[in-house]
């Protein structure tokens, strides 16, 4: 019988010569894609890449003013200013508390309402009943309101033409500004009647103490006759409530101490914003935006 032979493994060189024909493919096929990656490359030259160089520099730019408009917000603490111009309480508080300390420190004692812009003097002793001239104790007590009144109420009432407050002033909030001070007159509740004289009731006698105060305070202290609002009005004025505004919450006004206290002087104030700082503020807030303008649309 005849055998066929079995070829035998094959060598190393014989190996190579099998694989070469394939590594040779290999590195066509790696050659003609390199080839590719050229063509693209030189397919997007010149005009593609300009407008994505382009782009790129647009992009930095409105990046750029995004980041200056943030540092702007930031800087200006923007948060807090559109609180404060829309608290023209908050400069009132600060008032009443700077008279309220300054009083003290001449020895009286007086009472603030900060939510209804109010000080009312120490009642005790400042009228007798009846009458609208001040007794001497509280002739001294006005005097000396008056010369708080002068210190203090130019700081919060002549912002409207430099948007800021007179040297030696507090750091106020300067988007708010005075408007009026009224000077209150109180009466107690027995009703006051005259068949001659000056007063015919209650409401006459009110508004005279409110007079004669405002006259005192007029004549102790002449920065106040010219002091006015930003409107250019005469800011010190005069208002009378008879016995309408009791001071206390006693049902039994007729007892001698709660008639007392009713016969008494407040102060009341009034605020508005500060047009000229509110309006600058926010045309420099508008002009910041249009430099953003065509990022945000």
């Amino acid at each position: 019988m005849f055998q066929r032979a079995i070829p035998a493994a094959y060598s190393d060189e014989e190996r190579k010569d099998l694989f070469g024909p394939v590594a040779d493919l290999m590195v066509g096929v790696i050659f003609i894609f390199i080839i590719l990656l050229i063509g693209l490359a030189l397919h997007l030259q010149p005009e593609d890449y300009q407008r994505l160089r382009d782009r790129n520099a647009e992009l930095e730019a409105e990046n750029a003013r995004l980041k200056a408009f943030a540092r702007y917000v930031r800087d200006q603490q923007m948060n807090v200013l559109i609180a404060r111009i829309a608290s023209a309480n908050e400069a009132r508080a600060q008032m009443l508390e700077d008279m309220r300390k300054r009083l003290y420190a001449l020895g009286i004692e007086v009472t603030i309402d900060p939510t209804n812009g109010t000080l009312k003097l120490p009642a005790g002793g400042l009228f007798l009943a009846g009458q609208a001239e001040p007794t001497p104790q509280g002739r001294e007590t006005i005097r000396k309101l008056g010369e708080v009144l002068a210190a203090i109420l130019p700081c919060y009432s002549n912002m409207h033409a430099s948007n800021q407050p007179a040297s030696g002033c507090p750091d106020i909030n300067v988007y708010s500004t005075l408007s009026s001070a009224y000077i209150e007159g109180h009466t107690d509740i027995v009703p006051f009647s005259a068949p001659t004289g000056r007063f015919r009731d209650n409401w006459d006698l009110s508004a005279g103490r409110a007079i004669e105060t405002y006259k005192l305070l007029r004549e102790s202290q002449a920065a106040l006759r010219e002091l006015r609002n930003q409107d250019g009005d005469i800011l010190l004025g005069v208002s009378g409530y008879a016995e309408t505004r009791p001071a206390t919450h006693e049902t039994d006004r007729l007892q001698d101490k709660v008639r007392d206290l009713d016969r008494r002087i407040e102060v009341r104030l009034t605020m508005t914003a500060n047009e000229a700082a509110v309006r600058e503020a926010m045309d420099e807030f508008n002009r910041q935006l249009e430099v953003i303008n065509d990022i945000i649309r």
